[in-house]
């Protein structure tokens, strides 16, 4: 897919994206993935490329010890409703997906044209604006930049790949887009296709860009459980490698220490699923109760992120 002017992703010691090392502890739920700041975890970083392709001679990874093994009920499935039979029920499912709806926020605070920096972002004001009207609760380092907001990112980005968004050296302005960015009221059925095509661009970017850039390593565990947020009451992730070992959860070796490749599977997939909530993709909140953190999908969003997958192995395939 051809690449458009800047886009970058949060910094990955700002707000937006996980970081090894540092965590955020608060419970409240303005202060997660979806109001702009981001879950951090105490797991180490992987030791190696965690993107590189497992060496054949080694045996396949069993099923990841942090998902559940039952079944997905057929029932979480059902949530999808036909775009041609019901174009206004589809859409409004939709409308309902965090990302979605802020790309359409977004589009309207541009309106026909506002100044840029140097990085291809908002200015502060604007984004300074964009945190008060939108109601983010943010913590952390001071804001200096757009690209600390995951939340404002995952939008962006989207909206620019897909070319809603036009960037010069000094200003950002509406474009044609790939489909028409039409409103739900007016066209449902437009706005599903609209909405359609922000979800699989931002996936499919994320899955190409490192995940220090703010991608995601999109391995099969990490596809295994995005299929588990649609489960009832979504998926509950150990919020940190600490709380897993303390109920002997993490698998060992056989002498009896930490397999530290199940450590790393479990890291990567948290984060996958941290950046996505970042972004407005899932909705992640803190179950504190259970130590973990709880997160929530769509049929939707499972679709489109297979859509994506698909998409980058036959760009793979024909390179």
């Amino acid at each position: 897919m051809p690449k458009t002017t800047p886009r970058r992703s949060p910094n990955p010691h700002g707000h937006a994206t996980p970081s090894p090392g540092a965590r955020q502890r608060d419970t409240s739920p303005g202060d997660f993935p979806g109001s702009g700041s981001a879950l951090f975890s105490h797991a180490p970083a992987p030791t190696h490329d965690a993107a590189a392709s497992p060496d054949p001679t080694l045996d396949e990874p069993g099923w990841p010890w942090f998902l559940p093994e039952d079944e997905l009920p057929h029932e979480a499935l059902d949530g999808r409703v036909d775009a041609e039979q019901d174009p206004a029920g589809a859409a409004a499912n939709y409308a309902r997906i965090p990302l979605v709806r802020d790309a359409v926020r977004l589009l309207d605070f541009v309106g026909e044209g506002r100044q840029v920096t140097s990085t291809g972002a908002l200015r502060l004001a604007d984004v300074r604006a964009l945190v008060q009207q939108w109601q983010l609760d943010l913590s952390g380092p001071a804001l200096t930049s757009m690209w600390q907001v995951g939340t404002i990112v995952g939008p962006w980005n989207a909206l620019v790949s897909g070319r809603w968004l036009e960037l010069t050296s000094a200003r950002v302005r509406p474009g044609q887009g790939l489909v028409p960015a039409v409103l739900e009221q007016e066209d449902p059925g437009g706005f599903v296709r609209f909405a359609r095509a922000l979800l699989t661009l931002l996936i499919l970017d994320a899955l190409q860009q490192g995940p220090q850039e703010g991608g995601l390593v999109g391995g099969p565990d990490t596809f295994a459980a995005l299929t588990r947020t649609l489960a009832p009451g979504g998926l509950l992730l150990p919020e940190t490698v600490r709380d897993a070992m303390d109920r002997d959860q993490v698998p060992k070796t056989p002498d009896g220490d930490l397999d530290m490749d199940e450590v790393e599977r479990y890291w990567v997939t948290q984060r996958d699923l941290v950046t996505l909530a970042t972004y407005g993709v899932l909705h992640a909140e803190v179950a504190p109760g259970e130590e973990g953190i709880r997160f929530h999908g769509t049929v939707e969003v499972i679709l489109e992120a297979f859509s994506a997958l698909e998409m980058l192995n036959e760009l793979d395939g024909s390179q």
